[in-house]
């Protein structure tokens, strides 16, 4: 058939041509980008992995230049120690030369000038290493001596409200309803945590369940469970122990209470004799267990939270009552004053004691001046007779009943004490002539031989068998009341956090500790004596081990990341050749297919040429 209306040839000449033109253009795109997939239409499972992977190759990019950042940051912190530690070293050989007895006092009072001169280089040095202005030895940084070798032992215990028995991890206690002493078998593990355990924790919540009455009747014939961590460390700001608790969704009461005690600071003496350490222990397990006990009678808002129901002056206050309140030094002035009063009504002291109640407000000293307020309101309520820890734990008792029913605290203390925690906080503020008093006749019922309320009584207030008086507080470290398993905060200044993966939690976790003459327990050290001397040389050698040790995590820290950052760098190459390969064009075969394309082109240009010339050339022979 000859068509000559219809030009097939042009029409097949031109479709061919166009689809060449198309690969050609497609050829041209891809040698221009380097890309084989350059929209999602080339291949949109391949962009779908290659953006994945480029995701994850920058990301991993990025994280080697925090593991990094991260090197920088741990390089500035250990040269700064390793100044400090020459300065520790230069303080020794002074210590050294001071100790000697060819020297006058005079000459060491030389020497000790050079000394003090360290120790403020040491706390300036402390202060003033930062990383873009972060702090690499806050204040409230671990302690150092939260580095040395480090045990914990773990006990589970059951109190069984029915019948009083106690349980530890299984067996029963020779504490309080436990068994007898002779099936407490100590000789394995260690004495101190065991005597912990199985003594002072049951016997502590016996004592406070039998005083504070309205709690244990709202426990009822429950059976409370607790974890009890006994650790042989310092921890954060030499915190002595602190109790935490979980919680099912929508709160109430915990399904689960925890009481951590750093132990380092203990003995095996302590535990198991009498004195002001031995007080100071079992005065820090009855602070944490009345936490304990509140938490779970009165309300889920005791932890100190958004939206608690009672002030912190309250928790630690109440919570010092259980412990005895002077025993662990947060009043180590009162009983200062308590030695010069000749009995109850010996005024002498009163200025003194007025000046320093209005030093502080009870929230901002909740152990110290919040348990003065706690005591005070529970004297209140009792009727305000005798200064007696049986009148103070009545009152209470009445605070407590009241809170119970669904009272609010103000009007639980309104009602019973007959007066608003406004006006109490005047009276701190102040320095009432009736709350001075109150304190005065407390501070001198805490004196040895006085009917002390720290002493341990029947069914009284005090876990010890002896009084605390002296000039000095052995222990004035916070307890600590918290939610249990808290999250790390990575933006706190007592940690730093470095993302070192291109995934959410792909991160490493380091500690920043205090690092000033204080937390290296020099902050009192001098060499004005042999004696001063003398101890000046433990301290010391104690401040180098620690600083030591430190030293010491900063540098595995930093040989850990190095190691991070070859890992990341191999990563991202292994990665990134993967992504490569999908999204890559393979030069080579698009150079082949666009040259094969180029003569394709040209061949189909000229037959569409020729095509477009078939009907001249039949009209021209018709003509």
């Amino acid at each position: 058939m000859l068509s000559v209306k219809t030009n097939m040839l042009a029409l097949n000449a031109n479709r061919q041509l166009g689809l060449v033109t198309k690969k050609n253009a497609k050829n041209t795109e891809r040698l221009s980008s380097g890309y084989r997939i350059n929209r999602a239409a080339d291949d949109a499972a391949g962009l779908s992995i290659s953006e994945k992977m480029r995701r994850q190759v920058r990301g991993l990019t990025q994280a080697a230049l925090n593991a990094q950042d991260g090197v920088s940051m741990v390089q500035i912190g250990e040269g700064a120690l390793n100044e400090v530690h020459d300065m520790l070293h230069r303080a020794n050989e002074l210590a050294v030369k001071a100790a000697t007895g060819t020297l006058q006092d005079a000459d060491r009072a030389l020497i000790d000038l050079e000394i003090q001169q360290l120790k403020a280089e040491i706390d300036r040095t402390s202060k003033n290493t930062t990383f873009n202005e972060i702090s690499l030895f806050p204040e409230n940084g671990l302690s150092p001596l939260a580095t040395g070798f480090m045990e914990t032992k773990s006990y589970d215990i059951t109190y069984n409200l029915k019948d009083g028995s106690v349980l530890v991890n299984g067996a029963a206690a020779p504490g309080a309803g436990g068994a007898a002493r002779a099936n407490f078998d100590v000789s394995s593990g260690n004495v101190l945590a065991d005597t912990i355990a199985n003594e002072l924790v049951p016997n502590a919540v016996q004592q406070i369940l039998d005083t504070f009455g309205p709690l244990k009747n709202n426990i009822g014939t429950d059976t409370i469970k607790m974890s009890l961590d006994v650790s042989y460390i310092d921890g954060k700001n030499h915190t002595l122990a602190y109790a935490s608790f979980r919680y099912s969704y929508g709160g109430g009461r915990p399904y689960g209470m925890g009481i951590r005690v750093d132990a380092a600071d203990f003995t095996t003496a302590d535990a198991q004799g009498t004195g002001e350490r031995a007080e100071a222990l079992k005065s820090t397990i009855a602070h944490e267990l009345m936490h304990s006990v509140m938490q779970y009678t009165l309300t889920d808002g005791m932890s100190g939270r958004k939206g608690e129901k009672y002030p912190t002056w309250f928790t630690e206050g109440t919570a010092q009552l259980a412990g005895g309140g002077f025993a662990t030094g947060w009043n180590d002035t009162l009983t200062y004053y308590a030695n010069y009063l000749a009995n109850a009504d010996d005024t002498s002291q009163d200025a003194n004691i007025a000046s320093y109640l209005k030093k502080f407000t009870m929230n901002s000293r909740p152990y110290g001046h919040g348990y003065l307020g706690a005591a005070y309101i529970g004297y209140l309520a009792g009727g305000a007779g005798a200064v007696t820890d049986t009148n103070i734990a009545a009152g209470m008792n009445k605070i407590f009943t009241d809170l119970l029913n669904g009272k609010s605290l103000e009007n639980a203390i309104q009602d019973n004490a007959g007066i608003s925690t406004a006006q109490l906080n005047n009276m701190f503020k102040t320095g009432d002539a009736s709350l001075t008093e109150f304190v005065r006749r407390l501070s001198y019922a805490s004196k040895d031989g006085a009917g002390s309320i720290i002493t341990g009584k029947a069914n009284g207030l005090g876990v010890g068998g002896s009084s605390l008086l002296g000039t000095n507080a052995i222990f004035n470290q916070p307890f600590q009341i918290d939610p249990f398993q808290v999250s790390v905060d990575l933006s706190g200044p007592s940690a730093i956090g470095l993302q070192v993966g291109a995934e959410a939690g792909q991160h490493i976790e380091f500690d920043l500790y205090q690092m000033n003459a204080q937390a290296l327990g020099l902050e009192d050290m001098n060499v004005r004596t042999t004696d001063d001397a003398d101890l000046a040389i433990d301290q010391l050698k104690y401040a180098i081990g620690c600083v030591s040790n430190v030293r010491s995590y900063y540098g595995a820290i930093q040989n850990r990341l190095e190691h991070t950052i070859n890992n990341l760098n191999n990563i991202t190459e292994n990665t990134t050749a993967a992504e490569s390969r999908i999204r890559d064009a393979d030069i080579a075969k698009e150079m082949v297919e666009y040259s094969n394309n180029q003569i394709l082109m040209q061949a189909g240009a000229s037959m569409l040429a020729q095509a477009n010339q078939h009907s001249q050339m039949l009209l021209s022979l018709l003509g």
